[in-house]
């Protein structure tokens, strides 16, 4: 009866787990009906070895092929189409800390709370951390040639790996004892434009009696894509029609003050910025200057051998090596930290504790000569255009080794030693910025100074253009020993456990050059800092055949921390199987997080912010979210931010449950999961938007200038109260035998959030971020239809994300005077389909051509973010369709 289950299960595996890319949740692990023996196998979710491939934890299986067959390029496509996925950190997001690494969000954990291991083993921290401060495990740079399959863990499970598993666990499987040689070649192009990407990668082993070496090599080089190659999508400028709110920066060339100045029409256009007549300002398109996606290469190098010392006993190991560029560009530096006071007749420049007090008539060649120009403060705005698009090049290796020792003590004993180091650098070389003394220098030099609204020559810009640098590295050294078997026979089965031991220090340096770290670049900032830690793991998992339907499965792990303390996981589940076709499973796990350590010993960063400031706004007689002439308080308010490191940051603790159903036939497979987590003591940092907003609550964390508007915020992370996310997955797939005409395989999941509510502190009010808080789509759906027909096979794949809130929602929703597009302020539903036709023509050799995204569906426009390039990246991006062909060959 258990060889029937295994074959059936086996079977099931294989006809609906190639049907799509997280669609199709049951390993597709092969087994041979006709063995005599049930080979036990582990699954991703445990540490003991199994004969069932469906057990308490939900996990969702994506083979090597499905990634090809369904238009997915690399990992990160892959993990961002599958729908417990609520966000991701992609290379678009090019104007953020992290242009050059991608990672996703499951189940609304946060990035920093999915755990990315490969075969079991956890990867390095990226070195440079999402927003300066949440650190996360970068997918970029995987080898996806070297991949056998992805098992996305869709539960808590810290008793099982350790802290980071709040929201899921990615495992990365890598093929093993791979034989012959093999080489892919992939083109992929953009019928919008630029992105253009080449692929291309070699693998090859060899096996003797006793050894298996495999070699894997790949290369990509990916082409930018500019914002002016997607005017299609309208991203390619700041003033998009759809999007009422939408404006041309107000960072052109004008004097606000007392007398609101700008630059003429004729003179603004000619000297390079673009007049706003909407508003009668001198404004800037900056989207001419900004990249959707930037260009990057990537070189990977991993090797794994196995040496079979015994029948009981084998070596074994992996060395892997990459490197990446990425290239991004935005828009050039746009200053409002001049300021001009007017007195009498005099005029004193200001920029920060530098000041110069010159003659009124002559200062600046008369600009403030004007009797319109009454004494006062006034602010110079200027976007520097002539310095060019401010750009970075960030280099990144990521380089590590994997040996170990495995195999039986007894027949009833299994062993594995291993040892794992790994280390990573990222370094970050900026160019076309000024410094800020610099800048003062220049604009006071001689007896009337220079004139900041005048147009600036290729020597003057050379003669204060600073290049900013970074450096960032972390590592990670691990050593662990586990023991595994069965510990004796039960009446319906036996007792099995698994145990053992684990040590690793983990470590962080980030360091920028003197002028960053001290705040004195103009428009961007710098970090520093360094920390280390290391813990000891002690886990212990059994699972025991109750009955002959019911299995009980427990883990216990205790986690010793160096710097924070220590921690107790416990989880336990249950598996019912009333028959062959029907399982029934439950899971209660505690879960954990250890905080960022450039949370706790990262020096301040300095970044920057756009922000309403409802105060200020409000005292001018202005409506938040709204223009108000000669101000940018209530609508485009730019502003400099604070983070930095909190040495009493406590450890994130709380719980997960999951409940699902799964049923199968020969043909059929549905699955449905409800699932919740919680977390007490969540370690966040409160956005610049909500403590603008929010100003009498977070008022110490504003810095106001002498007119009272915000010129800086400070959003250091601290233990908030709580944060709280349901949902329901969902998981079916039907396969129909069209005898003649080959097979079709159809596959639909989901993910339904039911609530996601947090508080920021224990007196702030619940956040229902589901409905108030947009940027978190309700449902999400996968459907997929393939159909094999002898040597050919059609993959068609679709994804639907759900209408969202906007970036600004709870901004603007309950403002009386909201008439943005007719008070609509949220962004529409998205449907995207990819379709992709393979060809086998002999043993040797497969063409497969396709597309994704085929109607070229841009991103649904975001109307309550005036902001470019108005979507949220978080859940879209502007490619476009692109289209692809692929070459394999196998010798």
């Amino acid at each position: 009866m258990l060889n029937n289950k295994i074959s059936k299960a086996v079977r099931l595996a294989i006809a609906f787990g190639t049907a799509s890319t997280a669609v199709f949740s049951a390993n597709s692990m092969a087994a041979d009906e006709g063995a005599k023996k049930v080979e036990r196998i582990q699954v991703t979710g445990s540490r003991i070895t199994r004969t069932d491939l469906e057990g308490a934890s939900p996990v969702i299986t994506i083979t090597n092929e499905q990634m090809t067959n369904l238009g997915f390029h690399n990992v990160q496509d892959v993990l961002e189409n599958i729908t417990s996925v609520t966000g991701a950190l992609t290379t678009q997001s090019i104007h953020g800390f992290t242009p050059a690494a991608s990672s996703v969000s499951l189940r609304n954990a946060g990035s920093n709370r999915t755990l990315t291991l490969v075969n079991g083993k956890r990867l390095v921290q990226y070195p440079k951390a999402s927003g300066g401060t949440s650190t996360f495990q970068n997918t970029g740079n995987l080898p996806t040639e070297a991949i056998s399959r992805i098992d996305i863990l869709t539960a808590g499970a810290s008793a099982i790996y350790g802290a980071d598993a709040v929201g899921g666990v990615i495992n990365i499987i890598l093929k093993n004892n791979f034989e012959g040689v093999a080489a892919k070649v992939k083109s992929t192009g953009y019928t919008e434009g630029g992105g253009s990407t080449n692929q291309f990668s070699f693998s090859a082993g060899a096996s003797s009696d006793k050894m298996n070496v495999s070699l894997f090599l790949e290369y990509e080089d990916s082409k930018v894509i500019k914002a002016t190659d997607r005017e299609e999508f309208g991203v390619h400028t700041d003033k998009v029609a759809l999007t009422e709110r939408s404006s041309y920066s107000s960072y052109g060339a004008r004097i606000a003050g007392p007398f609101n100045y700008t630059l003429p029409k004729d003179e603004c256009n000619t000297n390079g910025f673009f007049f706003d007549d909407a508003n009668a300002r001198c404004g800037f398109d900056r989207s001419s200057m900004r990249d959707i996606k930037p260009e990057t290469t990537k070189a990977i190098a991993l090797t794994t051998f196995n040496y079979q010392l015994s029948d009981e006993h084998e070596l074994y190991g992996r060395v892997q090596y990459s490197r990446g560029t990425s290239e991004r560009s935005i828009e050039a530096m746009g200053i409002d930290d001049v300021k001009v006071t007017v007195a009498g007749d005099k005029a004193t420049l200001k920029l920060d504790s530098d000041e110069k007090t010159f003659n009124k008539s002559t200062f600046w060649g008369g600009q403030f000569a004007s009797s319109d120009f009454v004494d006062g403060d006034y602010t110079v705005i200027r976007r520097l255009h002539e310095f060019g698009p401010r750009g970075n090049e960030t280099t990144s290796i990521e380089h590590g080794f994997n040996l170990g020792l495995q195999g039986e003590l007894t027949s009833d004993i299994s062993y594995q030693l291993e040892w794992a180091f790994n280390n990573a650098t990222v370094d970050v070389l900026s160019e076309t910025y000024a410094t800020r003394k610099g800048m003062f220098e220049f604009l006071s030099a001689g007896a009337n100074g220079f004139n900041l609204l005048k147009p600036f020559s290729d020597a003057d810009v050379e003669s204060v253009a600073y290049v900013p640098f970074e450096k960032n590295k972390s590592s990670q050294n691990n050593f662990s020993f586990n023991l595994s078997g069965s510990a004796m026979d039960l009446p319906a089965g036996t007792l099995d456990y698994s145990a053992g031991i684990e040590y690793t220090k983990q470590t962080f340096a980030t360091n920028s050059d003197t002028e960053s770290k001290k705040g004195a670049i103009l428009t961007t900032g710098g970090s520093s800092g360094a920390g280390a830690r290391d813990f000891t793991s002690l886990y212990t998992e059994m699972r025991a055949d109750v009955t002959e339907t019911l299995v009980l499965n427990a883990a216990l792990r205790f986690d010793d921390y160096s710097d924070f303390g220590s921690n107790l996981t416990p989880q336990v589940s249950l598996e019912y199987r009333p028959n062959d076709e029907l399982l029934v499973r439950a899971t209660y796990a505690d879960v954990f997080r250890a905080p960022d350590m450039q949370r706790v010993y990262g020096d301040p960063s300095n970044g920057f912010a756009t922000v309403i400031d409802f105060k200020r706004c409000q005292e001018l007689g202005g409506v938040p979210g709204t223009e108000l002439a000669g101000t940018t308080e209530c609508h485009e308010h730019h502003i400099d931010s604070i983070t930095g490191g909190n040495k009493d940051l406590k450890a994130e603790t709380g719980y997960s449950v999951n409940l699902g159903i799964v049923y199968g036939t020969e043909a059929f497979d549905a699955t449905v999961d409800v699932w919740k987590w919680e977390l007490d003591d969540m370690v966040d940092s409160v956005s610049s938007t909500r403590i603008a907003k929010e100003y009498q609550t977070y008022g110490a964390n504003i810095t106001r200038d002498a007119n009272g508007s915000i010129t800086l915020i400070n959003a250091t992370a601290q233990n908030l109260s709580f944060s709280t996310v349901s949902g329901v997955d969902f998981d079916t797939g039907y396969r129909f035998d069209m005898n003649d005409l080959g097979m079709i395989r159809v596959g639909l999941r989901g993910t339904y959030l039911l609530k996601s509510e947090s508080k920021l502190d224990a007196t702030s009010p619940v956040r229902d971020e589901l409905n108030d808080f947009g940027l978190l789509p309700e449902l999400k759906l996968n459907t997929s239809v393939v159909w094999n027909m002898e040597d050919v096979k059609v993959s068609i794949f679709g994804r639907y994300t759900d209408g969202v809130g906007g970036t600004n929602y709870n901004s603007l929703k309950d403002l009386t005077s909201n008439t943005v597009n007719g008070g609509d302020i949220t962004v529409a539903s998205n449907i995207v389909w990819n379709a992709s036709v393979k060809y086998n023509y002999n043993e040797n050799f497969d063409i497969l051509v396709g597309s994704s995204n085929i109607f070229n569906k841009g991103p649904n426009l975001d109307p309550s973010d005036a902001s470019w390039p108005h979507y949220p990246r978080s859940l879209y991006n502007a490619n476009g369709r692109s289209v692809y062909a692929q070459f394999d060959l196998r010798f």
